[in-house]
């Protein structure tokens, strides 16, 4: 079976830190080849990129620590346990499988051929709704295709039909973009690529903090503003100072930017703000549960098909590395749940786990935690889905304004949007464009800023 789970999973045929980063707190520099605002995935890999070769580099970071949504957490539970990003997406070409075998951490296979679907709580035989799955597929794209090829945006929930299988494809992709159907560009959604997945012991939060431990990051520094109004520099403030720097990466998510957290001097232009506006304030919400009972003989994927078809769009995931169970809600189950308090949230993820599991499972849950990305004001989602009518907008906000100022993410256009590996190959192709600009203007130019 196809991956239930893949970011764009049925149109392919068409931290707590193991090593703590280097921190710098005090002494601002008036002055420095280049400023990365942000140290998620997306900024530490272009200023690892930009310091192997050679220029100057200032990473901060509002957050105490690094990561951005990438973040393993270890305390509440007692167990590595990732808040946020928890699959190597796009395996077979994502280079944190490597980063990983380097650093003798194991990992295991993530694919959804491991998943057990249910209906209405009763379990259904995994050969046979496995080719029922993999059938709806198909028929779902043949149905896509020519609508893709003309051209014509619209939402995936366009493609509803009296067939629960194909809806509850429908509702598998809406869950892995975090969003409804109706909020999802088939246009967007056409240009992901999928792929393997992967899950990394001890978590891909915390690979993550280990790859770029080196980067040096100053922690809480919330960038507050840009001014770009003078030719060849970029003024960065914040309550910590200020710095001018000859070249600004802006690596946050285009939901924080839409919400005016940093101040752009001239305004970013209007079409740019169009953009960012666009972009769906995408949710998973995760309650994460240790067990007292191993779950080496549980499938790993457990989703119920009526209720990924019918708008309760929610997977339990036993972990293949520790007694830990996942209830991952998306788009407005999860905004239902993030509006309840941890108990109710803990409450309602032991219901769903003794209906699909049993009460011996439910029983055994011994500690809980969940974490609300759409609340946070540094991330303001989870990631970021597409509505019709706007698949333009990750070109639009890569864009950079005057080389001056490069943007950075998860939402950029690559084949990769909207995982961990994307957000990595779009920090590394900044830092490439900003390097060529060095090249190509000549020391001279670059330390002039023209």
């Amino acid at each position: 079976m196809s991956s239930i789970l893949a970011r764009r999973t049925f149109l392919a045929g068409v931290a707590t830190a193991l090593s703590a980063p280097t921190v710098l707190r005090a002494g601002v520099e008036a002055d420095t080849d280049v400023v990365v605002i942000g140290a998620g995935t997306a900024g530490l890999s272009a200023a690892d990129a930009l310091l192997r070769k050679g220029l100057k580099v200032i990473v901060l970071e509002a957050r105490n620590r690094i990561g951005g949504r990438a973040w393993t957490e270890s305390e509440t539970l007692a167990l590595p346990f990732d808040q946020g990003a928890h699959w190597l997406h796009n395996a077979e070409v994502n280079s944190f499988r490597s980063s990983a075998r380097a650093l003798g951490l194991p990992l295991v296979d993530a694919s959804t051929s491991n998943l057990q679907l249910y209906r209405q709580g009763s379990p259904l035989d995994r050969t046979a709704s496995g080719r029922s799955f993999s059938r709806a597929e198909k028929q779902l794209e043949r149905r896509m295709g020519s609508q893709i090829s003309s051209g014509k945006d619209v939402a995936i929930s366009g493609f509803g039909s009296d067939d629960l299988w194909q809806n509850g494809v429908i509702g598998a992709a809406a869950f892995s973009m975090a969003a409804n159907p109706e909020q999802i560009s088939i246009l967007d959604l056409a240009t992901l690529t999928d792929g393997g997945d992967l899950a990394v012991k001890g978590g891909y939060g915390s690979l993550i903090a280990r790859v770029f431990a080196r980067v040096p990051v100053r922690l809480g520094h919330r960038v507050a503003a840009l001014d770009w109004s003078q030719s060849g520099r970029v003024k960065v403030s914040g309550d910590w100072g200020a710095i001018s720097a000859r070249r600004v990466i802006v690596a946050v998510p285009p939901t924080v930017l839409a919400s005016g957290s940093i101040i752009f001097t001239p305004a970013l232009p209007l079409a740019r703000q169009q953009a960012l506006a666009a972009f769906h304030k995408g949710q998973f919400l995760k309650v994460g549960m240790r067990l007292g009972l191993p779950t080496e003989a549980l499938a790993e994927y457990h989703a119920d098909l009526d209720d990924l078809a019918g708008g309760r769009r929610e997977v339990l995931i036993a972990d293949r590395f520790d007694p830990l169970l996942t209830l991952i809600a998306s788009d407005d189950t999860a905004r239902d749940l993030a509006g309840q308090a941890l108990d109710a949230r803990k409450a309602y993820a032991v219901e769903r786990v003794s209906a699909l599991l049993g009460s011996n499972v439910a029983n055994s849950i011994a500690a809980t935690t969940s974490y609300d990305w759409a609340s946070d004001p540094l991330a303001m989602g989870s990631y970021s889905a597409l509505p019709p009518g706007a698949a333009d907008a990750r070109k639009v906000f890569a864009e950079p304004l005057s080389d001056l100022i490069h943007f950075a993410g998860d939402a950029a256009p690559t084949p990769y949007a909207v995982t961990v590996y994307g957000a990595y190959r779009s920090g590394v192709n900044v830092a490439g464009k900003i390097a060529s600009l060095k090249r190509s203007q000549g020391w001279r130019a670059w330390v002039a800023g023209l």
